[in-house]
């Protein structure tokens, strides 16, 4: 489905935090999110050796009931680190779906080809090996044609979203600065912006001219208990630009109360689809 977004439009939402809940409730929140944590009802499962990465991609799809590619077309969640993101993603997908009587979506998780300290990343540092831009080629060159053609996922950029947690969410936001048109809409949990001295802002910086006036939906995540110097500070830090600097797109961040890089996690998932479905 195509985005309803429309031009000069702007819709900022944002969540200071602050708020403390008791122990108990994080505890039942937490409980019941794993237990609805189950693979969808209907996945196919393919490979892709990638002539971009080298590598060999394990790819999850989950079809939306009531599936037919010969009549409809249908939007896309890509969904980094599928191992531990998939399963949710689709969940929340189809909750959300009939929650807002919207069209719901394919969710492609895409499995490890390579290290993603590797694949993730966007330039050779100490902590990664740079191969974003050879991923990013992998996606758009590869991975997105083939559910273009075998499963009727649509073929706007408006029906894409890109979904990614620390340095998935470091890759989503590479993908926001280099290359936009890729992706209309990006969830970014707890991104390492921080890598290689905040070199994606760098690449957001030499950009902006060219895309800020794109339409999208950007949902930015992170936990209250996060190190404040190598992780607040750069994603504060990006959601001022965006804030300020991109009139068209819907913009939402969300800090989870008392909660660290890896607990806030899911929690900013559903928040971050809630948010994606509400305005998509």
């Amino acid at each position: 489905m195509k985005s309803q977004i429309h031009k000069g439009f702007k819709l900022r939402a944002k969540s200071s935090g602050k708020t403390i809940f008791p122990l108990a409730l994080i505890v039942l929140f937490a409980v019941s999110c794993k237990k609805k944590i189950k693979e969808p009802d209907v996945v196919e499962r393919f490979c892709i050796e990638s002539s971009k990465t080298h590598g060999t991609y394990d790819i999850n799809v989950a079809l939306p009931d009531g599936y037919n590619n010969q009549h409809k077309k249908y939007g896309t969640v890509y969904v980094l680190d599928c191992k531990d993101n998939f399963n949710i993603v689709a969940y929340q997908c189809k909750e959300l779906s009939k929650k807002y009587a919207k069209e719901n979506t394919l969710v492609v998780g895409i499995g490890y080809g390579n290290d993603r300290s590797f694949d993730y990343t966007p330039t050779k540092a100490d902590q990664g090996g740079g191969g974003a831009g050879q991923f990013l080629q992998f996606i758009q060159k590869e991975l997105i044609p083939r559910l273009e053609n075998d499963y009727g996922a649509d073929t706007t950029r408006e029906s894409r979203v890109i979904l990614g947690h620390s340095f998935g969410g470091l890759f989503g936001t590479y993908a926001f600065s280099k290359a936009n048109k890729v992706f209309g809409n990006y969830i970014l949990l707890s991104p390492s912006i921080w890598y290689d001295n905040e070199v994606v802002l760098e690449y957001e910086s030499e950009n902006r001219s060219y895309i800020k006036n794109d339409p999208g939906i950007v949902f930015l995540g992170i936990g209250q208990l996060e190190n404040s110097g190598r992780m607040q500070a750069p994603f504060e830090a990006l959601y001022r630009i965006l804030d300020q600097t991109y009139p068209n797109v819907k913009l939402m961040k969300h800090s989870v109360p008392e909660m660290e890089h890896v607990g806030s996690r899911n929690q900013n998932i559903v928040k971050g689809l809630d948010f994606y479905f509400q305005n998509k």
